[in-house]
């Protein structure tokens, strides 16, 4: 069941890009510690610091981005990650919007570090149900996130009279391959064997204090690296773009 080697077996470099700074430990932490164990390199690219994410009724904004790129920190390190492989956007949090100026951003970090796989959110749905029948949203800026990066990869990172101004320094790129998470009922679905892997995302998740209790952490991490016949998985959408 594990597909990790048709997915990443010939890659070398792959791109994370989600909405917030606990999403990619949320949807794919074990991923990113496998990937990193086997030796590949791995870019996460953040759309926010995350600075209206808190219902405490007396945290400011300022003390509240300084405590989740603390929190961003220390989660990095649970994954086999350091600062430099990690970019934040800073774009407002619940500000993210499918526009140029998003996929500009989105192009720029895709020229740069060329990845051959890049792994987002679900663009596709608002109301995202699982297995179990159960409804959650799919957050806005998940979607627009989702949005952003496919139209980034298709068609403005790979033709170069687009941002040409960034072709001073950096050269187009082509990716073709997209996974997307959130995405239950899907298909093709891959499953990406994470056991080994699965303290390493719970934490990470863990790290995020800020957002979660410890119980909320656990419950992500087993809902999102379900148990199947005693392994846990982490499972994308898998979609090839021409």
């Amino acid at each position: 069941m594990d597909n990790f080697n048709d997915v990443f077996g010939e890659v070398s470099r792959v791109m994370f890009v989600f909405a917030h700074p606990d999403d990619a430990e949320i949807y794919s932490g074990g991923t990113i510690a496998r990937l990193k164990h086997e030796g590949k390199q791995v870019k996460l690219v953040k759309m926010t610091s995350g600075n209206k994410g808190s219902r405490d009724m007396v945290i400011s904004e300022i003390e509240l981005v300084s405590k989740r790129k603390q929190e961003d920190l220390e989660a990095l390190h649970h994954l086999g990650l350091n600062e430099l492989d990690s970019v934040n956007l800073e774009i407002g949090d619940g500000e993210v919007e499918n526009s140029l100026s998003t996929i500009e951003k989105i192009v720029h970090e895709i020229r740069k570090f060329k990845p051959e796989v890049v792994v987002t959110h679900n663009p596709t749905e608002i109301v995202i149900t699982d297995e179990n029948g159960e409804n959650y949203i799919n957050h806005r800026d998940h979607r627009n996130t989702g949005s952003s990066v496919v139209d980034a990869c298709y068609p403005y990172s790979r033709d170069n009279l687009f941002f040409p101004h960034q072709l001073e320094g950096l050269t187009p790129h082509t990716t073709t391959k997209l996974l997307f998470v959130d995405s239950v009922k899907k298909s093709p679905l891959v499953s990406i064997d994470v056991t080994d892997f699965f303290q390493s995302k719970l934490s990470s998740i863990s790290s995020h204090k800020s957002q979660l209790t410890k119980e909320k952490a656990i419950g992500l991490s087993e809902y999102f690296a379900k148990e199947i016949e005693g392994r846990r998985y982490e499972q994308y959408w898998r979609i090839t773009i021409d």
